[in-house]
């Protein structure tokens, strides 16, 4: 089976079950364009030429702004530019390899495709991408693994090895996964109102446990508006070193003998003004238990509660 066929077999798959999402497919740009994409990034496998003769990539959206589906499990096809741009930026974005040794660079230009370097090397050809920094690409390195697809990932670079050992049996692959629904790159295909969607599969995770119901919790006033990015310096503040006395008070209180730690509040400025509210995260013999603080607006009284499983339901007494 040649790249062509297994495309073509899959277009036609997508055709009949998901036509929103192969209308969405863009037609291939004209060679002098695909050249001009091969010679800025570098050279490519003859399947990648084959693979971008057949297409340029798929809209994102409809033109009325409609979800369209992805043609690939998880992950945009990318266009001619988008290649580029990607390949560009990753070029320019260096992962940090000092702690590999003076050595490393040259262990990586001696590599072989499908072997982990550590960072992005110009011989990765990004073909599609998942929006958040990670991208699919062929690793065109000479080698047994010559033209494999492999997953880079922004945080963990290329660690990992190949993971399908072509462009064509990748596209297979998904072909199949959309025919038969089945699982693809831990995700599964469905189809609605024409577009294909790819989303994790929950059926064999056992059923959530009941949540307990809110705790009802009686407060002598009602909260008040607090928008830390207006408090300043300048305001009357309430002492946090205070508050945090009285959170691990109260959680020493609540569970006597433990080893309590923490207690700090999340903002650095709080006024002192009845009714603000700030949470604390205490560690109790090393489990986190979270705290809600209310201002009381007297000096630095607060009132101090230990948030319940179900969280709380509010009552102000008049």
């Amino acid at each position: 089976m040649t790249l062509t066929d297994a495309w073509q077999a899959y277009m036609d798959v997508l055709r009949d079950c998901a036509p929103v999402t192969a209308a969405a497919v863009r037609a291939p740009r004209v060679l002098v364009d695909r050249e001009a994409a091969e010679g800025a990034t570098a050279s490519w496998t003859a399947e990648l030429r084959e693979f971008f003769a057949l297409h340029d990539g798929q809209a994102f959206r409809s033109e009325d702004d409609q979800f369209v589906g992805d043609v690939l499990p998880g992950v945009e096809l990318l266009s001619l530019e988008q290649v580029m741009a990607t390949h560009k930026l990753c070029s320019e974005i260096l992962h940090p390899i000092d702690d590999l040794g003076p050595d490393w660079p040259a262990t990586v230009r001696a590599q072989h495709a499908g072997e982990t370097a550590e960072m992005f090397v110009p011989a990765y050809i990004p073909f599609a991408q998942d929006g958040a920094g990670d991208f699919l690409y062929v690793d065109t390195r000479e080698g047994e693994l010559h033209g494999c697809v492999r997953y880079f990932a922004a945080e963990a670079a290329d660690e990992g090895g190949p993971l399908f050992g072509s462009l064509t049996e990748y596209v297979d692959s998904v072909r199949r996964s959309v025919e038969s629904g089945s699982e693809h790159s831990y995700l599964v295909p469905s189809v609605t109102e024409g577009a294909l969607a790819w989303d994790v599969d929950f059926s064999d995770q056992p059923p959530m446990p009941p949540q307990p119901d809110p705790t009802p919790l009686h407060l002598p006033f009602p909260f008040s508006d607090f928008q830390p990015s207006l408090v300043t310096a300048d305001d009357d503040l309430v002492d946090l070193d205070v508050v945090r006395a009285a959170v691990l008070d109260t959680a020493r209180t609540l569970h006597p003998g433990a080893q309590v730690q923490g207690g700090e509040v999340v903002f650095r400025r709080v006024p002192r003004q009845r009714g603000v509210t700030m949470n604390s995260v205490v560690q109790v013999d090393g489990d986190p238990r979270f705290y809600l603080t209310i201002v009381t607006g007297i000096g630095n009284e607060v009132l101090v509660h230990e948030l319940p499983p179900g969280g709380f339901t509010f009552i102000v007494d008049n």
